[in-house]
C-alpha cells in the first residue's frame, strides 16, 4: 500500500512538473531569398530592362521574449548580391558618380552590388513545440555594409568595361517578411541610398525597393 501511495505521489509530482515546464523551441534559421530589385528614386530616362535579380543568404539567431515563445527578436548575419539591368552608363567624374542614358545598341549593361547584412527583427509566429508549419511575420531593420558597387557594360561590338563606384558607406534598410511554412513574401526598402548620381538634368539617389520570396531552414 505504501509503495502504491509513493508511486501515485511521484506520478503526481512529475505531472505537475510537466505542466509547469516551459516551451523551449527557437526559430534559429538559415535563410535564403531571391527578389526583384528596382530603383525607387530614378529619373524618367532610366529604364530597367531584362530581369534584374537579388540573392541573399544568412543566419538569424532567435531570442524569444514571451512565455509562449511566439514573440522573439532576431539578430543575424548575411550576404547579398544584386544585379540590376538598366540603360544608364554610370561613370566617375571628378569624384562624383554621373549617369547618362546609353544611345544606340549594346549587349549588356548592369549595376552590380554586393554587401554584408546585419538584420535585426521583431518576429511573431503561430508556432508551438510540436507545430512546425505555422504563420509568421518578421519586420525590422537591416544594416548593410557595402563590399562593392560596379557598373558593367558590354557594347554592341563586344567591348567590355567595368567601373568601380564609390558608396556612402553603411546602409539602412527596412524589411518585412510574412507567410506560411515554406513560402514567405519578402519586401525591403532602402532608407539610405548607396550613392547619389548626377544626370544631365538632375540628380537622384541610387536606392532600391525589393520584392521577392524568402525561405527558412530550421
Amino acid at each position: 500500500m505504501r509503495k502504491l501511495l509513493l508511486l501515485l505521489f511521484i506520478a503526481n509530482v512529475l505531472q505537475v512538473a510537466a505542466q509547469d515546464e516551459k516551451p523551449s523551441f527557437r526559430e534559429d534559421q538559415i535563410y535564403f531569398s531571391i527578389a526583384y530589385p528596382y530603383f525607387s528614386d530614378a529619373p524618367s530616362e532610366l529604364i530597367q530592362n531584362k530581369l534584374s535579380y537579388s540573392f541573399s543568404l544568412g543566419f538569424i539567431r532567435d531570442m524569444p521574449i514571451n512565455k509562449k515563445r511566439t514573440l522573439a527578436v532576431g539578430l543575424g548575419l548575411g550576404w547579398e548580391s544584386s544585379t540590376v539591368f538598366n540603360n544608364m552608363q554610370f561613370e566617375v567624374l571628378d569624384g562624383a558618380i554621373t549617369a547618362r542614358a546609353i544611345q544606340g545598341d549594346y549587349q549588356k549593361n548592369i549595376l552590380n552590388m554586393q554587401s554584408f547584412a546585419v538584420p535585426f527583427e521583431l518576429r511573431w509566429r503561430s508556432a508551438t513545440e510540436s507545430k512546425h508549419a505555422f504563420w509568421r511575420i518578421h519586420t525590422g531593420m537591416s544594416l548593410y555594409i557595402p563590399l562593392r558597387m560596379v557598373a558593367k557594360n558590354t557594347s554592341f561590338e563586344g567591348v567590355k568595361s567595368n567601373t568601380n563606384l564609390s558608396n556612402n558607406g553603411t546602409l539602412l534598410r527596412w524589411n518585412v517578411h510574412f507567410g506560411f511554412n515554406t513560402w514567405n513574401i519578402s519586401i525591403a526598402h532602402d532608407l539610405r541610398p548607396w550613392a547619389k548620381s548626377i544626370t544631365a538634368n538632375n540628380s537622384f539617389d541610387i536606392k532600391f525597393t525589393k520584392i521577392g520570396l524568402i525561405f527558412y531552414i530550421l
